[in-house]
């Protein structure tokens, strides 16, 4: 004769209260499973979405440049080089290109303070201001030492984006582009 389960066991011997517990777990553990999926298919979606984007096709126009004295700049290096993002210029191909259009008459504008002598702040800022510019910056009139600076950073608002470079007492470097991630022309001093 068979005897009758108590009503918290079931048939396959567990309680109730067990059977509830296994599939609350798997239920669970499935519901995360589904979500990590779910995550991970999103996060490379997005990540090819985004670096498509950014690239720029075969027909694109190269940047375009404009300068009377070349300077390279320095790469660079290391660990140094992961807190620099904020100066990363942001752009497209047309937009720089617009931009470009404007360097000579930036370069105009500054080209008659290179006469060989040192260069004064406020020299760059008339020159830049009698242009017609009305949204630029230039470098701090002193060094970080105190002293005059003779030479200046400069980076003017231009449609398409910016002018950005420097004036010497010995020649004017200018390039077109976006601005830079911060979102100005001109890039801060060094920290």
């Amino acid at each position: 004769m068979s005897h009758p389960l108590p009503d918290d066991v079931t048939p396959a011997g567990r309680s109730r209260a067990a059977t509830w517990v296994v599939r609350v777990v798997v239920g669970l553990a499935a519901l995360v499973t589904v979500a990590l999926v779910v995550a991970v298919v999103g996060y490379v979606v997005l990540v090819n979405r985004w670096a498509d984007a950014y690239d720029v096709s075969p027909e694109a126009p190269p940047a375009v440049t404009g300068s009377t004295d070349p300077t390279p700049e320095p790469e660079n290096q290391g660990l140094d080089s992961s807190n620099e993002a904020y100066r990363e210029r942001r752009g497209t191909p047309a937009s720089d290109a617009e931009a470009a259009l404007s360097v000579p008459a930036v370069e105009a504008a500054l080209a008659p303070l290179v006469t060989g002598d040192p260069l004064r702040h406020d020299e760059v800022v008339a020159a830049l201001t009698g242009a017609g510019f009305e949204t630029f910056g230039v470098t701090p009139g002193t060094t970080p030492s105190g002293d005059p600076a003779t030479s200046f950073g400069v980076g003017v608002s231009v449609p398409g984006g910016c002018v950005y470079g420097g004036v010497t007492p010995e020649g004017v470097t200018l390039e077109a582009g976006g601005p830079i991630a911060d979102g100005g022309c001109l890039e801060m001093p060094t920290h």
